[in-house]
């Protein structure tokens, strides 16, 4: 054995109050999670510090905070202690009921999403759905921390490289209101008119977007302007932090929304919303699905991409056979 072996079994056992101690920037908060004293962790970072012969923490009046070789340390023991995790899962016998979990947007898991998964569970029956409503996606490590199995993004998925994702379906653009709402509004002849009337949006439609962006991306759409000078006609009104909330806005009357069609088909179909201007746009945002490749139940993934993908591949006819009935479809 080497004499300046620096990994020896009990910097190994210290390495687990290290990473607990960085993870929660507190003695306190790390030794109430592995189940010992204070002192015991206080002791453990001690020995490592002793052992590697630097500082991994600073002291300070309120909590901890890592010293560039802590940073060091801690974003590699931190990643290996996932890794095992996520192995150690994957190696262990499949139970007789396996768990999906599904992370997906609000709006999404909400108003498409979860009215279609009894149809999953009446295919899968022995798989527990464990769904999470969520904004944007989420780093492949991130996912293994979290056990996450699938993500269902909705992004502009051009721009998302690190990670490999299956498209699921396109999204068209069309803006709405209550019948109520536009027998009291004069018509939209022009992108200008839009500056008098009540605009709801969905201040976040994908990470990154600006507050206004499909309003704005509709417009420059509608009037083939490639100035970007019309999207100020669609840079006003309320704002709201989920697309459903802005529906259901616009379904009470509050104004018009830019909405997904994805999300109002039924709305639509039952002429609870009709279109402000009979236009629907393709979306540069669209539906896509990232799976773990480290998942442990690998049957259940598989069985939801598969399900899913033909889900949306039926809902995508289905819905633009409605919208050809109502709207010019652009894309």
């Amino acid at each position: 054995m080497p004499q300046n072996q620096i990994v020896t079994p009990l910097v190994l056992h210290a390495i687990q109050y290290f990473e607990a101690a960085a993870r929660n920037c507190s003695f306190t908060r790390a030794a109430e999670e592995l189940h010992v004293t204070q002192g015991a962790v206080s002791q453990q970072i001690k020995g490592l510090e002793e052992q590697v012969g630097v500082k991994l923490f600073n002291r300070l009046a309120r909590g901890l905070a890592l010293t560039p070789e802590g940073e060091r340390l801690f974003r590699v023991v931190h990643l290996a202690l996932t890794e095992i995790e996520t192995v150690m899962q994957a190696i262990q016998p499949s139970a007789a009921t396996e768990a999906l979990v599904i992370r997906s947007s609000p709006s999404f898991s909400m108003m498409w999403l979860m009215p279609r998964l009894s149809r999953f569970s009446s295919l899968h029956p022995q798989i527990e759905i464990k769904l999470r409503g969520e904004l944007f996606g989420m780093s492949t490590s991130r996912m293994n921390l979290e056990g996450v199995d699938v993500l269902v993004l909705y992004e502009q998925l051009q721009q998302r490289r690190e990670q490999h994702i299956t498209p699921l379906m396109k999204e068209y653009l069309l803006p709405v209101a209550s019948g109520a709402f536009l027998a009291q509004t004069k018509p939209v002849a022009q992108a200008a008119d839009f500056r008098r009337l009540s605009l709801l949006h969905d201040d976040a439609p994908w990470e990154g977007a600006a507050p206004c962006a499909e309003w704005g991306e509709w417009l420059r759409i509608a009037t083939q302007d490639k100035s970007g000078a019309v999207e100020q006609f669609g840079a006003h009104g309320h704002q709201y932090n989920l697309a459903q909330l802005a529906i259901n806005a616009a379904v009470h009357g509050e104004g018009i929304a830019m909405a997904r069609t994805s999300l109002i088909h039924d709305e639509l179909a039952h002429g609870k919303l009709l279109p402000a201007v009979p236009l629907a746009t393709c979306a540069s945002a669209a539906y896509g699905l990232v799976v773990n490749s480290n998942a442990r139940n690998s049957r259940a993934v598989q069985a939801f991409t598969e399900w899913i993908s033909e889900e949306c591949r039926q809902f995508e006819m289905q819905r633009d056979a409605t919208l050809a009935g109502m709207a010019r479809l652009v894309s």
